[in-house]
């Protein structure tokens, strides 16, 4: 793009340049000072002849008007909107139009990045807030008022940590698509939701190009580069953040609309929840599997869960039985040398011990206990030697106890069902580790 002013050059009579902040596919965004007020100021051109299309003047001057009606302490507040037509020669004139606003002083988040800005998870968290708050009074607005490209250059964050949202060049107002408007595609690669490529954009869309930014800003790679997962950034093991933050960002960027967050106030609600615990690192030497998305928890615990178990079972099979065992064999010897029928009776014994040491093998090695829970449904299975049971029902009948002994256990209308239904040789570490992971789950879903 053809640079439109130099430094001094003075615009209107009124705005003096001083440097290029910035140049995008359509515009040309400049620091200036005002020369009445002596205020520094950001001023966006586009040029007539430089644009593609009418379509580029069409979504400049909605922003202008967008722009104007907009009063938050985070947006840059709406100075001036003119146009100017340049005419040197018949073939070097043009038409100009101008938006004027108030200057941020600060960097973008795509700048700090690449000159090897790394963040923390309580700063992202942070920003992410400040972000979901400004989305949250342009999605309430009367029509409500999208984005459309919230991305790591549109976020300038100053010295203090205060961040803004700028260049609403891609805004679009709700009736604009529901009266059949325009179906432009706008936006930037890696941070447009699935609606967004088919034209059509709702306030949940802002929210994914929000999480995309908020994993760029972890990952310091853009969203497209990472590997995905059924259609979902696989961004965890990237990362060493928290189950719960990280959950909370796989619900952001969940590329189905309908599994995303459906406002700015209901992300930020569930980010800033106040009654979740803080987390419990998975407990050493485990073999209960639990893993959590951000629509689903699932807790599997195989009977062989814990080396204790292992132990116990060895112990009870060659110290009580074993004895016990010896003692029916001895018998068994000295019948030999007297009574038949006695001694038919201790090869019976014999039989029943061995085959009551096989059921408990067969219990050890195929008894299971597995939880899932969704935001509509739970399921719980139950699988024994003999015996497989499914339990199914809705999650807020769903009760989670942590009794005096710290035993995790679940109760569905009148019925009970222990984590560790034999032996209880589950650790305490353990109980409290899944009681505050299914309660905290609950909690995010508003069902506890």
């Amino acid at each position: 793009m053809k640079l439109l002013h130099g430094q001094g050059e003075v615009i209107a009579k009124r705005y003096q340049i001083v440097t290029l902040l910035g140049e995008g596919g359509m515009a040309s965004t400049y620091a200036a000072l005002d020369l009445n007020t002596n205020e520094r100021v950001a001023i966006k051109v586009v040029s007539l002849r430089e644009a593609i299309n009418w379509k580029t003047l069409e979504l400049f001057e909605r922003e202008a008007e967008v722009l104007a009606t907009l009063n938050h302490p985070f947006i840059p507040n709406y100075l001036d909107y003119f146009q100017l037509d340049v005419e040197d020669d018949t073939t070097n004139s043009d038409c100009r139009f101008y938006l004027v606003q108030e200057l941020v002083e600060g960097e973008s988040l795509a700048t700090l990045v690449k000159r090897g800005w790394h963040t923390t998870e309580t700063e992202v968290q942070d920003i992410a807030r400040q972000v979901l708050e400004i989305l949250t009074y342009i999605h309430q607005l009367n029509p409500p008022i999208i984005h459309r490209d919230i991305k790591p250059q549109n976020i300038i964050r100053r010295m203090d940590g205060k961040v803004y949202l700028v260049d609403f060049g891609a805004v679009q107002a709700v009736y604009n698509q529901t009266m059949g408007g325009s179906k432009t595609l706008v936006g930037t690669f890696g941070y447009m939701s699935v609606e967004q490529f088919q034209g059509k954009v709702h306030c949940a869309s802002d929210l994914y190009s929000l999480g995309c930014t908020l994993i760029f800003l972890l990952t310091h790679r853009s969203p497209a580069d990472l590997p995905q997962k059924q259609m979902k950034i696989d961004f965890r093991g990237k990362l060493n953040i928290s189950n719960r933050f990280a959950t909370w960002l796989e619900r952001m960027s969940e590329p189905m609309l309908e599994k995303r967050f459906q406002s700015a106030k209901k992300a930020l609600q569930q980010l800033q929840q106040p009654n979740l615990a803080p987390g419990i690192r998975k407990p050493k030497g485990t073999h209960i599997e639990l893993t959590q998305t951000a629509t689903k928890l699932t807790i599997k615990i195989p009977h062989y869960h814990h080396r204790k178990e292992c132990k116990l079972f060895v112990i009870s099979l060659f110290n009580i039985r074993f004895f016990r065992l010896f003692f029916v064999i001895m018998l068994f010897i000295l019948s030999v040398f007297n009574w038949l029928i006695f001694g038919l009776f201790v090869q019976g014994l014999i039989v029943l011990e061995l085959l009551f040491q096989i059921r408990k093998l067969s219990i050890f090695l195929s008894r299971s206990f597995e939880l899932e829970i969704k935001p509509h449904v739970f399921n719980i299975y139950i699988k024994g030697c003999l015996n497989n049971r499914q339990i199914q029902g809705n999650p807020r009948d769903l009760k989670v106890i942590n009794d005096t002994n710290f035993v995790c256990s679940l109760q569905y209308k009148k019925e009970r069902f222990k984590f560790d239904p034999m032996n209880d040789s589950l650790k305490e570490i353990e109980h409290r580790w899944m009681h505050q992971e299914i309660i905290n789950f609950l909690k995010t879903w508003d069902l506890f």
